[in-house]
């Protein structure tokens, strides 16, 4: 697999215009409201000034860090922000951190009270808007030109990152973790019309075809329905050949929906 996106990457690569190149990426430190920080995975593109996205991580990132994540054969985050690049996307990637021994997942339930789900789910959205101002003083990204991404957790502060902060250019779903232990913050709450008329930004969801049952249930019970009726813009795929840790990748098969989508939506 690191082989087929590698040679993804370098194709992409040499289809950018020649004003515009992808630096390498770089660890930065991210300021967050209460005077916290995290580490962010960081790449830039540059040359004209263009578009960006936030992508986020999901639980695995978030209770064991990084290089824990790597080791564990989860998600590589820079993985995500070079093929970002590749695309000729700016992005960013905070690792976040919150909460992580006391609010995780463990042999296939969660662990950590409601408050501590709450906890995870409002920091989330805290990590998201000061990543969100992080690129909007960039010199090469456009303002309002940032879109907001996310896989499992990641997906579910994603959507809630687009109902509690308005003007992202367009939203990516991954896998969106359901967070039924987060109660207000769930993702069949978040999912309700109230809640997704709240923005106009147009929608990419994709979903593996044995993923999670209770996903997929919110999913197709819930989430697309509401979508269809606020009468956003949705391109939603919920068939990809796999199941939740099929995202742990961009993979080729996901990066060209992304990136037909970003260059309609995006662009």
């Amino acid at each position: 697999m690191g082989k087929l996106l590698a040679a993804f990457i370098f194709i992409v690569s040499l289809s950018l215009p020649p004003s515009i190149t992808a630096a390498e990426v770089q660890w930065i430190d991210l300021s967050v409201a209460g005077g916290d920080s995290v580490r962010a995975a960081f790449g830039a593109v540059e040359g004209e000034r263009g578009p960006a996205v936030i992508f986020n991580h999901g639980t695995g990132v978030r209770q064991f860090g990084h290089k824990g994540s790597v080791s564990n054969g989860n998600m590589d985050v820079t993985d995500y922000v070079k093929a970002l690049n590749a695309l000729g996307y700016t992005a960013i990637a905070p690792v976040r951190s919150h909460l992580k021994d006391s609010a995780y997942y463990e042999r296939g339930g969660t662990v950590g009270s409601t408050a501590d789900w709450i906890a995870v789910v409002e920091n989330g959205m805290q990590v998201a808007k000061a990543a969100r101002s992080f690129l909007a003083a960039n010199a090469n990204v456009d303002p309002a030109r940032i879109a907001i991404m996310g896989f499992s957790e990641g997906g579910n502060v994603t959507l809630w990152s687009a109902v509690r902060q308005q003007g992202y250019r367009a939203v990516v779903l991954l896998a969106p973790a359901t967070l039924q232990s987060a109660k207000k913050y769930a993702l069949k709450e978040a999912a309700t019309q109230g809640n997704l008329s709240s923005f106009d930004a147009p929608v990419f969801l994709g979903v593996g075809k044995n993923d999670h049952a209770s996903i997929r249930k919110v999913v197709q019970r819930r989430l697309v329905p509401n979508l269809k009726k606020t009468r956003k813009v949705l391109i939603h795929r919920l068939d990809y050949p796999g199941g939740h840790d099929w995202f742990y990748k961009p993979r080729n098969d996901l990066l060209n929906d992304v990136g037909a989508f970003f260059s309609d939506y995006l662009r």
